[in-house]
């Protein structure tokens, strides 16, 4: 084997494994804040709490939802171990959730390409940690309607940190300032005459996000195609009685198509 295979396999190793963190992080970072939220509340309402704390994601060695049993190195190889156990537990038969291949195989589709454009070690990695990113938050919103503040921070740094190392940082600040602008007002507007939410903060966040990696340039195709292909949905799946529905899935999707073509 030679050492560009051993490097090729290490690439794909180190990137479904930040997959099956990510997958992990999307069952257990809404279940740790929707009980913290509902704490907090209580104290609000100076009401008793007796829920006892969820497992956080550093806390415990993995283990089944089901049965609660701790999971051997050979149940943790992404994608391979799902294949293998047919997408069953080893202990318990019960069926494992198919976020965790689904994660972890959307690691691999959007971040296999990127060592044929970045030859650079510091980019690839930069590149790799703002994907990764992006697919967390848009797994979350599309099951909760949530965005987590930790993923919009990750991908915010690794873009700023991109263009400043390839000398392009005004135009991402400029990317993040008014791509943030732009949901801000349109919300502001929507509360003002509606009485509602029309998008959350979360959305105008990862668009700070998008903009500070694609740039202003990268702004308009970003938005453009994140609304049709949101609206697109909305007619093919009959949504129009819908009250929320996630954005943040189309804004990733949009983000990917506009970065690699």
């Amino acid at each position: 084997m030679n050492l560009i295979a051993i490097n090729w396999f290490l690439y794909v190793l180190v990137v479904l494994s930040m997959g099956s963190y990510a997958a992990a992080f999307t069952a257990r970072w809404p279940i740790n804040n929707i009980y913290l939220w509902e704490k907090e509340a209580h104290s609000l309402l100076l009401l008793p709490f007796n829920k006892l704390p969820p497992d956080k994601i550093s806390d415990k060695r993995s283990h089944c939802f089901q049965c609660h049993h701790p999971l051997m190195w050979q149940d943790l190889i992404p994608l391979f171990s799902y294949l293998l156990l047919k997408g069953k537990c080893r202990y318990c038969k019960a069926a494992i959730s198919y976020r965790y291949p689904s994660v972890e195989f959307l690691h691999l589709v959007f971040c296999l390409p990127l060592p044929w454009i970045f030859s650079d070690a510091y980019q690839l990695v930069l590149h790799a940690l703002l994907i990764s990113a992006l697919i967390t938050a848009a797994v979350i919103d599309l099951e909760y309607q949530l965005i987590p503040d930790e993923c919009s921070t990750i991908a915010l740094a690794c873009a700023l940190l991109f263009n400043l190392s390839n000398n392009t940082l005004e135009t991402s600040v400029l990317g993040m300032i008014i791509g943030y602008g732009i949901v801000y007002t349109l919300r502001w507007f929507y509360l003002t005459f509606r009485g509602q939410e029309g998008i959350g903060l979360g959305d105008a966040k990862i668009i700070a996000a998008l903009g500070a990696w694609l740039g202003l340039s990268g702004l308009t195709p970003l938005l453009l195609c994140a609304s049709l292909s949101g609206i697109l949905y909305t007619v093919l799946t009959n949504r129009n009685g819908a009250k929320y529905m996630a954005f943040c899935p189309f804004l990733i999707f949009s983000a990917m198509l506009v970065f690699y073509f």
